[in-house]
């Protein structure tokens, strides 16, 4: 499949999206940028693994609950950068961007987003993320690879 400008830009808002509604506490409309059957990996920034699947309980709906846990004050402000999209497979597409957050105190915290996206009735949808922390200079190489 070859992802159109128009699939691109929306894959780009769906994702700085995340950012504005985090800022704006509108958790509940985060299926603007998830599908329902979310998966997300965080292990590397070393927090617990959101709870098991509940078949009748979406992990999107566990997403959200998880973020009003956290609630108001944890950051600031939420952003998002350098998103690179590929096509990936027949139907979906993979992004990779950075993201930093800053905390009240003014510490700021680095991040790279790995995506797996699908095109849904609604527009295109993060199905699956990795968040891993930026600690240290160097790698992150993958989406510079020449296609």
């Amino acid at each position: 499949m070859r992802l159109s400008a128009e699939d691109k830009l929306e894959i780009h808002e769906v994702i700085a999206l995340h950012g504005h509604l985090c800022d704006a506490e509108a958790y509940d409309r985060f299926d603007e940028v998830f599908a329902p059957d979310l998966e997300v990996d965080a292990s590397a920034l070393g927090l617990a693994p959101l709870p098991p699947r509940d078949p009748s309980r979406p992990w999107l709906e566990t997403y959200i609950a998880v973020a009003h846990e956290r609630g108001a004050g944890s950051t600031v402000a939420m952003h998002v950068t350098s998103i690179i999209v590929r096509a990936d497979g027949e139907a979906g597409a993979r992004a990779w961007s950075k993201g930093f957050t800053v905390a009240p105190d003014g510490t700021i915290a680095s991040y790279t987003y790995e995506d797996r996206l699908v095109r849904a009735a609604g527009g295109w949808r993060i199905r699956h993320r990795t968040i891993a922390p930026r600690r240290t200079p160097g790698g992150g190489a993958e989406p510079l690879a020449r296609h």
